[in-house]
């Protein structure tokens, strides 16, 4: 257990040093977007790919890898109409953002932060599992996001031909070129495959520094004082992943790793696509990166505090 914390630890403090060198302008508001870019075209579809060509596959990996798509889809289904249900009752003003709040709620960040989170902590079989858990959360955000987005609007029409075109990013072709390999049991040549997982490694600590300088840019305290924001936050980071956790583990019959991945997945503060597709859309965006910043921030309590339970209580 105090190996596991000693990771979290790790991973987080490169968090404190991406807040630090933003605030001393050693890596500017402006680095963000290029260190971004670095990290989804480049490491991350590595990273992607290797965890699965690696992967020897066998009977079990398939039944869980199954285990795993069906699950992440029914986690999502369920999660919007709670998120609908609670957002109708609670009465969210103005009704415009209706659609913002669910999305805001629902999504998470399984990849962007998810991939090098998972690998750091869990290792290379549990991260394989989110790979494809992201799989199914990529259909999500381009697929049902744009429609949940139109939620309580009437002059915004959904540009589902863009968001389907956009689902094919770095990352889904990094999967899917692993998944390929995997089946047809081949590998890179050494050199190739050498090249592959030091760009994969470069994804941790670039990542958990982006977020560092995200978080160095954000408004915090102003976020805080919006009524609406905290309740999402309550419901996204706590709510969600507390009644999961309860779910799924009145499906025994899941395989240990599934679980664990299905309930982790859930722990991850809200996703940054919807805001880009709201963008797209012409909706404004603010509200959806705020409620980013808060729920990445609430992250790295919650975060540490999940995997350090998951661990002990799975393994």
């Amino acid at each position: 257990m105090a190996v596991v914390f000693g990771r979290v630890i790790a991973i987080f403090s490169l968090v404190l040093l991406g807040f630090i060198v933003n605030r001393k302008k050693i890596l500017p508001d402006e680095s963000r977007k290029y260190l971004i870019n670095l990290m989804m075209y480049i490491t991350a579809p590595c990273m992607a790919a290797s965890s699965i060509y690696m992967k020897e596959l066998s009977p079990q990996v398939v039944k869980s890898t199954f285990q795993v798509v069906i699950g992440a889809a029914v986690f999502f289904v369920v999660a919007t109409v709670f998120s609908i249900i609670i957002v109708k009752l609670l009465k969210f003003k103005p009704i415009e953002e209706t659609g913002l709040y669910v999305v805001a709620i629902t999504s998470v960040n399984n990849g962007f932060m998810g991939f090098p989170v998972t690998k750091a902590i869990f290792g290379e079989d549990i991260f394989y599992f989110m790979v494809m858990h992201n799989v199914i959360s990529c259909f999500y955000l381009y697929g049902v996001v744009p429609l949940l987005l139109k939620m309580g609007r009437k002059d915004v029409k959904a540009n589902l031909r863009s968001n389907l075109k956009d689902m094919l990013n770095p990352c889904i072709i990094g999967i899917i070129i692993g998944v390929v390999c995997l089946v047809l049991s081949w590998r890179p040549p050494k050199m190739v495959n050498e090249v592959i997982i030091y760009l994969s490694d470069m994804t941790i600590p670039l990542s958990m520094i982006i977020i560092g300088v995200q978080l160095g840019s954000s408004r915090i305290m102003e976020i805080l004082k919006h009524k609406y924001i905290n309740l999402v936050n309550i419901f996204s980071m706590f709510a969600i992943p507390i009644l999961t956790f309860l779910a799924v583990e009145r499906f025994s019959f899941l395989d240990v790793n599934v679980r664990l991945v299905i309930v982790f997945a859930s722990v991850f503060p809200a996703a940054v696509v919807p805001a880009a597709i709201a963008e797209q859309q012409g909706i404004k965006s603010n509200r959806l990166a705020e409620v980013v910043s808060l729920t990445t921030l609430i992250s790295l309590i919650t975060l540490p505090i999940a995997a350090t339970f998951l661990m002990k209580y799975y393994f």
